[in-house]
């Protein structure tokens, strides 16, 4: 079971401060953010899952840096909120595609298991 450790973690954009002094322990379930407009939500996520790389701070998985760690990203799971693709292509191919892209070994079989979990073989083929 993995543990994702923030540990003192800000951000800023110039002078704009986005993540002031955030430190928290997650474990393995499901945890939201909650905030209004503006608070870091998004920013925080960015950072947990190494899209974005913290001013000051730690964010670790297990003991190991999440920023520009491939490996980290097959633990991690988000749900962003926008998700992006090219309207050619079917749910199926997305998948594939992406499996392609992070390197996994035999793609077609990945992509295949990643649908079945989430249940959504009956829309596959659609675009």
């Amino acid at each position: 079971m993995s543990t994702l450790i923030i540990d003192n973690v800000s951000r800023w954009f110039g002078n704009v401060v986005a993540v002031n002094d955030v430190t928290m322990t997650i474990g393995p379930g499901v945890t939201g953010l909650l905030g209004p407009n503006g608070a870091g939500k998004s920013t925080l996520i960015n950072m947990m899952g190494g899209f974005l790389a913290p001013s000051t701070g730690s964010v670790t998985l297990d003991g190991t840096q999440i920023w520009r760690n491939e490996r980290s990203y097959r633990h991690i799971g988000i749900v962003p909120e926008r998700e992006s693709m090219y309207d050619f292509l079917t749910g199926q191919e997305f998948v594939l595609a992406n499996a392609e892209l992070h390197g996994l070994p035999k793609p077609r079989a990945a992509a295949q298991r990643a649908l079945a979990t989430v249940e959504m073989e009956y829309a596959a083929g659609r675009k």
